[in-house]
């Protein structure tokens, strides 16, 4: 088996270790214990730190809130830069900024360590289905080195360029599901307005060009399924859009529908705070639109 290191066993980094955990040698490392206890009841095995770590893999995959924590475990003291032998390969599966990646690859090809930013999409469900997609940005040779791997966790694998690649695909892709998102919620809530039934409106448009991940997933299963919340924050939402609109070219800012994006996530941000779920936004149009739009049961009210 491959010999596998995995930091960051959050809501996604748990799902993916999950899928890899019978199928690799994997050692995994989280600050909180009940995220290790279920990974190595998965079948993984608990490392005590990063050298530990970097000592028992050839490929270390981190999954992790921001660029500041890979570069902490990347080039800290006891990072995995100082830690890992040559030839070793680190796989970065958080959504990062790319100027980030560029000088973390950097840093580590001059010392014979890969770096591949290979961020994911689809959410938790879809990474425990192992359908998840991965977006990967880095040298080709790496990627043919970490290939096997990344399909033990999903078929849905795309080189899709050089280093800071796979964050910029990533980063953007948030932003129009993100933008697709608030639409939906804002469209199915007039439709609520002028007596169409939300559900008969979704489904109608899943017949025709209107529909997007946000109609044919988030709106059946969430809105008007079991649950509301679907496991991202707003708070992370927000963080990702907001790289995203980064990347815009000064010379689009006034074309730009992203920053309008960006612009509703900080209102949101503002009003529910960085911890609720992404889908709590649908209440500002249903208050707006004096309509009801979600059927699901929704997460208790917040004391202010």
């Amino acid at each position: 088996m491959t010999a596998v290191g995995f930091i960051g066993l959050g809501n996604m980094g748990g799902a993916l270790a999950a899928r890899l955990a019978p199928q690799t040698d994997l050692h995994v490392l989280d600050l909180d214990p009940a995220r290790v206890a279920a990974a190595c009841a998965a079948g993984a095995h608990a490392a005590g730190s990063v050298a530990e770590i970097a000592a028992q893999s050839s490929q270390v995959i981190t999954c992790l809130p921001t660029s500041a924590h890979v570069r902490h475990v990347v080039s800290g003291e006891d990072g995995l830069g100082r830690m890992l032998a040559p030839g070793s390969l680190v796989i970065d599966c958080t959504t990062g900024e790319p100027p980030v990646t560029r000088e973390l690859a950097a840093e580590l090809g001059a010392r014979g360590i890969g770096f591949l930013d290979a961020p994911v999409s689809g959410g938790p469900q879809a990474a425990v289905a192992g359908i998840i997609a991965i977006m990967v940005g880095g040298p080709g040779e790496w990627y043919a080195r970490a290939l096997p791997t990344l399909r033990l966790i999903s078929p849905n694998v795309r080189h899709v360029g050089p280093s800071g690649a796979g964050h910029v695909v990533k980063l953007l892709n948030n932003v129009l599901a993100a933008g697709q998102r608030l639409l939906a919620f804002e469209m199915a809530a007039v439709a609520a307005a002028e007596g169409v039934s939300p559900p008969a409106f979704i489904d109608a448009v899943n017949l025709g060009s209107g529909r997007s991940y946000a109609t044919e997933v988030t709106m059946p299963r969430h809105v008007f399924g079991e649950a509301l919340v679907q496991g991202f924050s707003l708070g992370l939402m927000a963080k990702d859009v907001g790289l995203g609109c980064q990347l815009v070219p000064e010379d689009m800012e006034g074309l730009s529908l992203a920053l309008r994006v960006r612009e509703r996530l900080l209102a949101e941000l503002t009003e529910l705070g960085p911890d609720a779920d992404i889908n709590e936004t649908i209440e500002t149009y249903e208050r707006a639109a004096h309509a009801t739009v979600a059927t699901s049961r929704r997460p208790a009210r917040r004391s202010s």
